[in-house]
């Protein structure tokens, strides 16, 4: 791979020159990344590394991270399976779970305590206790659930 420099300096030999053989020699590149380069140069007026097309791409879009983030300030205490299913969107829990955390909200998961675990229940606090909560949390604003 080239530096910048290195394909400006490709480029400047190829405006002198004109013989796209003798410039690839010179700078010990193949043909085609002398031609690709001239195409890249015409095309978008810069030789520059193009680091932004590399690695994967985001699967939840700036719109998507507003609107959870929206969902999040109106109910704080939402789960993270009841954001999927509210948005529908396509993703997993991990995705979303790291989606919140990137927009500044902590998450908290309602576990028992030990008190909690050996006590027994009456049949109501038995449902409300055996299902797993999630509170979100704003860093921002303060606002928890």
């Amino acid at each position: 791979m080239l530096h910048n420099e290195a394909r400006k300096l490709l480029l400047k030999a190829l405006e002198t020159r004109h013989n796209a053989k003798e410039v690839a020699e010179c700078f010990s590149v193949h043909l085609s990344t002398v031609y690709r380069l001239k195409k890249q140069m015409d095309e978008t007026g810069s030789v520059e590394t193009r680091t932004n097309l590399r690695g994967r791409k985001p699967v939840l879009s700036a719109e998507d991270l507003s609107r959870i983030d929206t969902l999040i300030q109106n109910q704080s205490d939402i789960t993270l399976q009841e954001i999927i299913d509210t948005l529908q969107l396509k993703v997993s829990d991990e995705t979303v779970r790291k989606a919140v955390l990137k927009l500044g909200y902590v998450y908290k998961k309602k576990s028992l305590h030990a008190s909690e675990q050996e006590r027994s229940r009456c049949e109501g606090e038995t449902q409300k206790l055996g299902k797993e909560y999630v509170w979100v949390q704003s860093r921002k604003t303060g606002i928890s659930g």
